[in-house]
């Protein structure tokens, strides 16, 4: 990690470590592996703030590229809003009982669709609270099938998560960890959607993540999807209240 980079890191660090404590923040950094853009370096924040949970993306430079929030209300989300800076996309999902309507502003064009919300839907950076809520039974070797919410795409996908076979090394190298496989449930669409690997210590935390970044880069006509590794920091956080709200 250069010098620069540790000091935008240590910088998230600070900000993180606010007095309106709701909920253990997260943080971490992510390198992209996609041949247009290696090497490609980003700062991640998310947490919980009340009833919104929210991540940030920033580049070396120090700023937002990405930027995403749930809104709560009850065990069940309500809202979902996705804004990426660098390619001038925002992303709005609101759920009305049985339904999500997507309304996709970019390049200047907008769009509007209707989907069917099931109640085991996830969104966002719900993933990851999803399967550490479903670790028992992974690590039981079950796998597990639900409802995720491509909302730049306006669709909805069904994966499957499963855990790697035993000893198998995630992202952050080490096996002892439990690894988590997600891909698309269906044989069909997975030549279409790269799987992505998660990593768990052995208390449940999520160490590591390989596969699709949140951030895109290149021009809003032609954004550019990115894949890449990211690790989070053994650093105890305290608040993310401090995180833009998405309003």
């Amino acid at each position: 990690m250069t010098p620069r980079f540790a000091a935008l890191l240590l910088s998230v660090v600070a900000a993180c470590g606010g007095s309106e404590a709701d909920a253990a923040t997260l943080v971490g950094d992510a390198e992209v592996t996609t041949a247009a853009a290696r090497g490609a370096r980003f700062v991640v924040g998310a947490g919980r703030c009340g009833d919104a949970v929210v991540s940030e993306w920033r580049d070396a430079e120090g700023r937002l590229v990405a930027h995403e929030q749930v809104d709560l209300q009850g065990e069940s989300w309500v809202r979902y809003r996705l804004r990426r800076e660098s390619v001038g996309q925002d992303v709005k999902a609101v759920r009305d009982g049985d339904r999500v309507r997507v309304q996709i502003s970019h390049g200047g064009r907008e769009r509007t669709v209707s989907l069917p919300a099931g109640s085991s839907m996830v969104a966002g950076p719900l993933l990851v609270p999803f399967l550490q809520g479903r670790l028992a039974e992974l690590r039981r070797g079950e796998s597990l099938e639900f409802a995720y919410l491509v909302a730049d795409q306006g669709l909805t996908l069904r994966l499957r998560a499963s855990r790697a076979e035993h000893g198998a090394a995630g992202p952050a190298g080490r096996s002892t960890r439990t690894v988590v496989r997600l891909e698309a449930a269906s044989l069909l669409m997975r030549p279409f959607v790269p799987p992505t690997v998660l990593e768990f210590d052995a208390a449940g935390q999520f160490v590591a993540m390989q596969g699709r970044l949140l951030p895109q880069l290149g021009p809003a006509s032609q954004p550019q999807s990115l894949d890449g590794v990211m690790r989070v920091h053994d650093v105890p956080m305290q608040s993310s209240c401090h995180m833009r709200n998405l309003s």
